[in-house]
This record gives structure tokens, sequence and C-alpha cells, in this order.
């Protein structure tokens, strides 16, 4: 070691003593009251929220002796002496103090407060009122008497102070909100509300505040005066100036919030009107309509746009009226709400529609996305790959950056899917997740990751990948992993000797792809197999579906019959016996004309399984079955059944709702 790194290390460990030294005789010699002081206000504080207010208080009163001007101090030992219920005591050193600090504003204000508490309220109210009387021309005085009024529920009270601040400072937009807050605290709706459009009319921009505090007042009542009183106003403003817009928006949205989804709709044309269409009022209130599953108002709200001559917003209402028909289709589907075939209807809709957006608008800018649409509904509901094809060769043309690769390798899977080449799709989608990172494009190719490897009866890297998109809480693919893997889970063994769960892999592997009839053949077996078996339901579920679209009759007559199999009649399942309800109505609707007939021309004898054809001819059947006549009084005995083994299942609501349709209709035929 050099000599000069030895004076470095020499010196190095001299200024460390010094520092140790220094720092030790700072703290020696820190003067002990000051030490003392924060550790008994910590210890003091520690017992109040213990609630040992004796203890606390002996702390306090100690402390406010050594330091009289403290406010915190005293503040913590009245706390104690209130919860102690010593009132009088509490009392007698807020006089104290107010002998020796008689401007002090925090101190008076606090007297009241404890008056008030001691239950001697008109001394309480004659105390706050002095505090104003002594300093009138302090406008902090009249907020912390209104807030400590309010603490103590003297909403009534708290509003004549604020109003006196009004007068005494000429200014009657002062204290606004506060008021507001305090009418709605007393449900005193009408002043509450004029306070709040006053907010409005200071600040146009302010519409957010204002509809947030009435948000957390689930009040129809409030709502409806709001209502009235904003349409009073409107008569009061200029038509087309800015506040006129603003509580024309602001209509617009507490009809919406109430539930006058028709009046929203209006209240919404009426301000595009006023606005020369550029406030965008009805694109904004049909996506919400759309979000409360109001599909035909929403879809009044994009037409709009389509029936002007011109507006920026055209191309985009295009996309959105598709968006629209597809999730009205699927609220349909979801619910088996779908018994005329208004969903094929409404995504043919859907496809019409995007087809004109691409036709008249070439250059849209998201046309990426649309063509994503386009993909779907051809894969999904057309059940046309080659339509799809020609669409991912579009999206290969104008593919620019990470994100519009992702969406184009999302599509390749899905085609390479629907084509049965797995491990090429799962090639696809690992590119298309990699490059999306996250968001809704990630989750779509995580969930057809493993929708993939179930098809393939891949069943280990199907959980693997379902568990993963599950942990997305507000996606909408995260609930039908879940479905997926708890079909996984109820059907599948580690050893993977279940062949029940690779039946059904593979009987909606081709549902998905429009095989309905292979689908069929697939899970006939499924009628005479134990009724115990896994997936039993699943199967039976599946089944259903996919004879749905061959001929309804047969598809009703082999869930009737299922659910009356001695085995299953006591716990059919939810679902089971939803489907059972609306095939009911489907063949009941079909005897009236209501609703498309079956194909009577099809030859359902040579290409279903015989065992299903004979049920449906009545030759076989459970012991003791016989199919039922279908008439409105049987269909509504179908969803009594439903609700009298679950009266608060998933589908209790509407069925009690159609039941009521159901009986009204009889009383009026």
């Amino acid at each position: 070691m050099t000599h000069s790194m030895k004076i470095f290390l020499a010196v190095q460990r001299t200024g460390r003593i010094i520092f140790t030294l220094i720092f030790v005789l700072c703290i020696t010699f820190t003067p002990l009251s000051a030490q003392t002081g924060a550790g008994e206000y910590s210890l003091g504080n520690e017992l109040l929220r213990q609630g040992n207010f004796e203890e606390a208080y002996e702390i306090f009163e100690r402390m406010m002796a050594e330091n009289p001007r403290s406010y915190a101090i005293f503040e913590r030992a009245t706390t104690a002496l209130i919860n102690l219920k010593r009132y009088d005591e509490a009392i007698r050193i807020t006089r104290e103090r107010l002998q020796r600090r008689g401007d002090d504003i925090n101190t008076r204000v606090k007297l009241g407060e404890i008056l008030d508490i001691a239950n001697n309220r008109q001394e309480a109210l004659e105390t706050w009122h002095e505090v104003l009387e002594r300093n009138s021309q302090n406008i902090q005085a009249y907020r912390r008497v209104a807030e400590t009024m309010n603490q103590r529920r003297l909403f009534r009270e708290a509003i004549k102070v604020y109003e006196r601040a009004r007068n005494e400072f000429s200014d009657t937009n002062l204290f606004t909100f506060e008021i507001a807050n305090n009418y709605l605290a007393v449900a005193d709706f009408e002043p509450a509300v004029e306070e709040l459009l006053d907010i409005i009319g200071q600040d146009n921009r302010r519409v957010s505040l204002v509809q947030r505090q009435l948000l957390n007042y689930d009040e129809r009542a409030l709502y409806d005066t709001a209502i009235l009183l904003t349409e009073e106003r409107l008569g009061r403003h200029t038509s087309g100036s800015e506040i006129d817009l603003a509580l024309r928006d602001f209509l617009v949205w507490l009809t919406m919030e109430r539930g006058l989804y028709r009046r929203a709709l209006a209240a919404a044309r009426n301000l595009e009107h006023h606005s020369s269409n550029q406030y965008h009022a009805m694109f904004r209130t049909g996506r919400e309509l759309r979000n409360r599953s109001e599909f035909e108002l929403a879809e009044q709200a994009f037409q709009y746009y389509l029936d002007l001559e011109t507006h920026p917003l055209q191309a985009r209402s295009h996309e959105e009226l598709s968006r629209t028909y597809q999730r009205w289709a699927g609220h349909l589907v979801d619910r088996n709400l779908d018994f005329d075939g208004t969903a094929d209807s409404l995504y043919r809709k859907a496809f019409f529609t995007i087809e004109q957006l691409t036709d008249n608008y070439p250059r849209y800018d998201r046309m990426m996305e649309v063509l994503v649409i386009q993909s779907e509904l051809a894969l999904d509901h057309l059940k046309e790959p080659d339509r799809a094809a020609t669409y991912h060769q579009k999206m290969e043309r104008i593919a620019r950056d990470d994100s519009d690769k992702a969406l184009m390798h999302l599509v390749d899977g899905r085609l390479k899917l629907f084509e049965g080449a797995f491990s090429m799709a799962r090639v696809s989608f690992n590119r298309s997740n990699r490059l999306a990172e996250s968001g809704e494009t990630a989750d779509m190719s995580r969930f057809f990751l493993g929708l993939g490897d179930f098809y393939n009866s891949d069943f280990t890297y199907a959980r693997l990948q379902l568990r993963a998109l599950e942990r997305q809480q507000h996606s909408w693919y995260a609930n039908n992993a879940l479905n997926l893997r708890f079909i996984i889970q109820e059907g599948y063994d580690e050893d993977g000797n279940n062949q029940d769960i690779r039946r059904y892999a593979n009987a909606l592997y081709l549902f998905d792809t429009g095989r309905y009839l292979e689908s069929v053949r697939l899970l006939a077996d499924v009628t005479d197999e134990p009724a115990s078996g896994p997936l039993q339901g699943e199967s039976m579920l599946l089944l259903t579906r996919a004879l749905r679209k061959l001929h309804p009759g047969l598809a009703f007559q082999v869930v009737d019959r299922h659910v009356h199999r001695s085995s299953v009649r006591n716990n059919a399942g939810e679902r089971l016996l939803w489907e059972r309800a609306r095939l009911g109505e489907v063949m009941y609707l079909m005897q009236q004309g209501e609703a498309p007939d079956e194909d009577s021309g099809s030859n359902y004898r040579s290409v279903l399984p015989a065992h299903l054809v004979e049920l449906h001819e009545g030759l076989t059947g459970p012991e003791g079955y016989r199919a039922p006549l279908i008439n409105a009084d049987s269909v509504i005995v179908f969803y009594e059944d439903l609700l009298m083994h679950y009266p608060g299942g998933f589908y209790s609501h509407i069925v009690r709702e159609r039941i009521r349709e159901l009986e009204q209709e009889q009383r009026e035929l």
C-alpha cells in the first residue's frame, strides 16, 4: 500500500470518528422537553386511538400546562374529555383558553361544538354567531363555523351561515356547492338543484363536478326535480350559447341516469340540432345506450349520422352501428332469447353495415379494426373462411405498426384455427400476443390460444393460457376463459384418460366451425349415457344447441326427454331447464306462425342418428315419457318449473317477466 493511500485511509477514519462524536453530542444535548414532548404527544394519540381516554387526558393535561399556546394539544385534551363525557371540564378549559386568547376563532368554534355535544344547543348557536359577529369580514370564519355545524348535522343552520356570508360579501355565487350539499343532506331537492344549476351557469366546465355529486344519491325524486328545473332554465338562455349547450348536455345525462332512455335520445337529438351537429351528442348517447343494452335506441342514434348528407362521424357511425348489431345479437344468444332467428338477422345487418363502410370510405383511419370485425363476422357467423382470408390479405397490405400487425396475426391465427391447423394457429396467436403485450388484442389472442389447445385436446396448455386470462377481471374474454377452464376441470383427469372431454372438445370445434350435423352425430350417444357422467350436462347443452340449428322440434324433445330421466329430474341444471322452456316456446310460436317453421323438406331421417329420429317420432323414450302437447299453458309450466327449482337464478328475472307476458297474451285472447 502506498504512503498516500495510507494517509487517505487515516483521514477517512478520522472523519468518521468526528462525525460520530458530533451525532452523539447532538442527541445528548437536544432539549429534553422537545424529545419528551413529541413522544408524549404520540403516546397520547395512541391512547386515544385505543380508547384509553383517562390516561390520554392525563398526558395532554400535563402538556397543556407546558405548552399553553398549542391548539393541537388543547384539541386532543378536549377530545379525551368529550369521550369521557366530562363536558363541564371540557367547557372550563376552553373558556380558560379563551380568556388568554379571546381572538382565537378555532377555540371559540370548538366551544360551540362542545356546548352542542353537551345538549346546550341554544348556547352553542349563540357562541357560533358570536364568532361571526367578531369576524364578519373573515370568510374563513364563516367556513369554519358552517363546517362544524355540518359535523353536528345542523345542515339548515349551516345554510344560514353560508347565506349570511353571501350577503356580507355581496356575492351570490359564494359557497354555492356547499349550500347545495346541505340542501341535499336534508332532501330538499329543489333549492339544491337550483344551486347546482347555478354552478353550471358560473362555469359550464364544472358539469362533471355536478354530475359526480348527483351520482352519490340514488333518489328518483332528485333526478326528476333536476330534469324539470333544467328544462325550465333552457328557456332563459340564447339557443346555441355555451350555457345553453351545457344545460342541454346535462339534460341528456340526467335522463340517461334516470333510465328515461327515449327522452335521453330526444334530448341528444335536440342538442345536436342546436349545436349544428358539432356536439356529437347522438354518438355519445348511442354508445351509452348500447352499454345499457338499449339496442333499438342505440341503432337510432347511430343511424342519425348516416341519414345526414355529410358529417365527420358518418364513417365511424357505420362501425359503431355494426358493433351495436353484433352486441345485440350476442345479447340474445347469451340469454337464449333468440328463438325466431333474430340473432342471425342482426349478424347479417352487422356485416352489411360494415361492408358499406369499406365501400364508401376506403381511406377510413380505423380500417384495421374494421377488417377485424369483418373477419370475425365471416368466421363466427357466416362460417365463410374464404371471405375472412380476403380480409386478412387486405390487413397484410395496410399493416404499419406493431398494433396493426398484432391484429393481422390474430386474424391469421383464427383462420388457421378454423381450418384445424392448430400448431400453425398457435404460432400466429403467440406473435399477436407478443406484439400487443396488453389490452383487448392481447386478451383475444390468449383466449384463442387456450381455445385452440382445447380443440386439439391439449388440456394442460389450455388451462395455463386460460388461467392467466382469468386475472383480467374486466375482460369479456375472461368470462369465456373461466367457463372453458371449468369444463376442463370437470371433465379432465391428470392422466388424460377421460374420453368425455375429448369428445366434447371435438364436438365444440365442429359446432364453432358450422358443421352442426357432424357435431350432433358425435354427441348423439349422450342421450343414453348415465346422467351422472362427467360433462353430461355440458354435452347435452351442446347437443341441443347443434340440433336446434337443424331441427328445433327434435332439439326440444331431446332436452325434454333428458329432463324427465329419473336421475336428472330433480337436478337438471338451470341452463338445461331454460333451454327446454325456450325451445318449447319456439315450438309454440311455430304453431302460431310467428317463427320460421322447420324445413319439412329436409330428409332428417337419412342424416340424423336413428335413435334421435325415433325419439322425435314417438317410437322411443324413457319409461312413462310422452312428448308434451305444446300450447301457451305448457310453455308457462316449463318456465314455472325453472322458477321453482331456481327462484333466484340467473334467468329468474327474465322468466318472471316472460310468464307475465304470456299470461297477459292469454287474457287478451
